[in-house]
């Protein structure tokens, strides 16, 4: 029934007012929810009504039909036209922006500019193919206003946008969304109200039927590509990027798409996703290579097979010696229990790519065997490259009848591990919500707690199934504030240097990590079922940083042997039942899981048999230099007797990495998976 007034009138029965209706729906149902969520209950609620209000009358006003505004459209349409194609980018780059409640000025006043050209990118794409300005706002709009919403859903689920790697793990996504609540935002009301307007405005366009020429078509065509292959090449073939983003966060990415927008903080993520062939690599290389390791036999790794004792490899964060480093004397040993332990013990040095942070660059060193020197220059793999199930440690173990679980008492999103743990093969992940009140020292779980989780898991697994732990500590974690956290008597001072109170703080945790190693060591020492417990840090605290250099002056090394020291870790390979156990002077992250794998007797694939045969050529590759047999540390740039078989792993780590089209699967799995 239409309403006439004069000129006016609401067409509330038109066919062109149920898209108006389904959005109502859309908005009582975001409403509902937003009632009824935690924390919005009778709070904010001008805000609530101000903007439920703005919604009915913008909805009214697309009902009505206004002679006057229809004619001067008419008269002026093709300016009104070229106008709104200008404005409705804009309007969605805030739109994508306040859904997520970034008002940081700073990026709007700086990098507006480079987050708006994506989205005229994506109108004028549209407009290009159909020349139709109504459909083209009305398109672009609704997909711009769905990839912000996906974009709202990854940052309330995993707590950081979503990444370009995602996209490619999308499924494993999906599966991982279902854990969590929805809940809505005011930012997202307000971003839902922008995308009304804009679809109302868009609808009220006349929607013209002219034909026109292929010609006049393929010119617009053509010219929206000239314009597109122009901006593609300036943000990916020049050095944009780097110049304009100081610092791409892959740890919480939030911060790089709070700083410079999220369309910029995409680009430029994707940008970083770009690997280049190494020189002189092919496939054909890598099947040379990997042919003399194919023929011969599983006896390089393999002792026994009947044996399958339960693994639990431990990744303590932070964990690291600080007398590897050099002499000084505190008031109390740090590490009695570690260092007494000798029986069935093999204890070594492990160098790592990264000090003070990057935790999940040892991560995937130690589950993958690849080197971060195989990877792209500062690439984070978990966040960038594993995007799709992926040959680790727990999948070889998996194969191989392990039942495997991941544990780390912290946020499930961290590094992406909630999405990246699957892809690696494992069966389950605890993170911190699966700790029930823990014990914490400052504000992290405590390594005690997260090793009484290991045991529960281990008391909670069937009689005959093997068990794989790997297990993420959180408590050294940084943040070291210099005070004393613990009572004297338990708390670490170095006496012959004076001034460094957060590395007393970190080596009065460091004890308290021994104490609860020790306690687990205890737990397992009593138990039937054959077990290895591999203990590892991930990097040096960033507390050494000063100390490390009054170290070195005082230990008067060489440059080339302090550099190495940054990077130089303890770990500790411990088992309840007779192994060989022999000190190891050195090994790289790399290798750990495949000497790991020959410690316990188990089965390798063709790549843990390559890489123990390189680890007797070259004990340490890690992302900044190598170190050969005889002891000698090398820079990459450098030409050395071992430059080959560098060149060699550097083929072989981009095939099994990064390699997706032509990747050899059957030398990154067992031969009977």
């Amino acid at each position: 029934m239409n309403k006439e007034l004069g000129n006016i009138q609401l067409n509330w029965k038109s066919k062109k007012s149920i898209p108006i209706f389904l959005l109502l729906l859309y908005y009582i149902f975001i409403v509902c929810t937003y009632l009824n969520q935690d924390g919005h209950k009778d709070i904010e609620k001008p805000s609530f009504l101000i903007i439920t209000v703005l919604w009915v009358t913008v909805s009214l006003i697309s009902m009505l039909e206004i002679s006057q505004v229809r004619r001067f459209i008419k008269k002026h349409g093709k300016w009104i036209d070229g106008l709104l194609l200008l404005l409705t980018p804009i309007a969605s780059f805030l739109m994508v922006e306040i859904m997520v409640s970034n008002f940081n000025m700073d990026m709007y006043k700086g990098y507006t500019f480079y987050n708006l050209i994506w989205y005229f990118i994506i109108y004028y794409l549209i407009h290009a193919v159909i020349r139709n300005c109504k459909l083209t706002i009305i398109i672009g709009n609704f997909l711009i206003y769905m990839a912000g919403l996906i974009n709202y859903l990854v940052y309330l689920f995993r707590g950081n946008p979503i990444l370009p790697s995602d996209l490619l793990a999308w499924q494993t996504g999906v599966s991982v969304a279902s854990n969590y609540e929805l809940s809505f935002s005011k930012g997202f009301l307000i971003a839902t109200l922008i995308m009304l307007v804009v679809f109302v405005v868009g609808n009220k366009l006349e929607n013209k039927d002219k034909k026109l020429s292929f010609t006049n078509r393929m010119i617009g065509l053509g010219a929206y590509v000239l314009f597109a292959a122009m901006v593609f090449n300036v943000f990916f073939h020049s050095d944009l990027i780097e110049t304009k983003i100081k610092v791409l966060d892959f740890f919480a990415p939030k911060y790089t798409y709070s700083c410079y927008g999220t369309a910029f903080g995409f680009v430029a993520n994707v940008e970083a996703m770009d690997t280049d062939l190494p020189d002189g690599y092919s496939v054909d290389q890598v099947e040379e290579a990997y042919k003399e390791e194919s023929e011969k036999e599983a006896k390089d790794i393999v002792t026994s097979t009947d044996n399958k004792p339960n693994i639990i490899a431990i990744m303590n964060e932070a964990f690291s010696d600080l007398s590897m480093m050099g002499e000084y004397n505190t008031n109390m040993d740090y590490l009695p229990n570690i260092r007494a332990l000798t029986k069935n013990t093999t204890k070594g040095a492990l160098y790592v790519s990264v000090f003070g942070g990057a935790t999940s660059d040892t991560e995937y060193e130690f589950l993958t065997g690849n080197s971060m020197a195989v990877m792209p220059q500062n690439c984070v793999p978990y966040q960038q490259f594993v995007t799709e199930p992926t040959d680790s440690l727990a999948s070889t173990l998996k194969a191989q009848g392990y039942y495997n679980i991941a544990i780390h008492p912290y946020e499930p999103s961290g590094y992406k591990r909630d999405l990246v743990y699957p892809l690696l093969g494992f069966d389950e992940f605890l993170s911190m919500q699966d700790f029930n009140n823990p014990q914490r020292i400052r504000t992290f779980i405590s390594d005690r707690e997260s090793y009484k989780k290991v045991i529960e898991e281990y008391e909670n697994k069937g009689k005959d199934q093997p068990l794989f732990i790997f297990n993420v500590t959180m408590q050294n974690h940084g943040g070291y504030s210099g005070e004393t956290i613990f009572e004297e008597k338990d708390t670490v001072r170095l006496t012959d240097l004076k001034g460094y109170t957060k590395v007393e703080q970190y080596l009065s945790l460091l004890r308290e990590s021994d104490k609860a190693f020790q306690s687990l060591i205890d737990y397992f020492a009593k138990q039937e079922e054959h077990t290895v417990i591999l203990l590892f840090g991930d990097h040096q605290p960033v507390a050494y940083s000063e100390f490390h250099d009054a170290l070195a002056k005082q230990g008067k090394v060489s440059e080339m042997e302090g550099y190495q020291r940054k990077y130089r870790v303890p770990f500790i390979l411990w088992a309840n039942y007779d192994i060989s156990a022999s000190d190891v002077d050195k090994i790289s992250a790399n290798y750990l899981s495949s000497y790991l794998l020959k410690s316990a007797g188990l089965k390798g694939t063709t790549y843990n048999h390559y890489l123990m045969d390189l680890y007797e050529e070259i004990p340490v590759i890690n992302g900044l230099f190598y170190i050969d047999k005889n002891n000698q540390g090398h820079k990459f740039s450098e030409a050395t007797a071992y430059s080959d078989l560098i060149t060699q792993y550097r083929y072989i780590g981009y095939n099994n990495a990064l390699d997706k089209k032509d990747r050899l699967k059957e030398f990154y799995r067992l031969k009977n998976e």
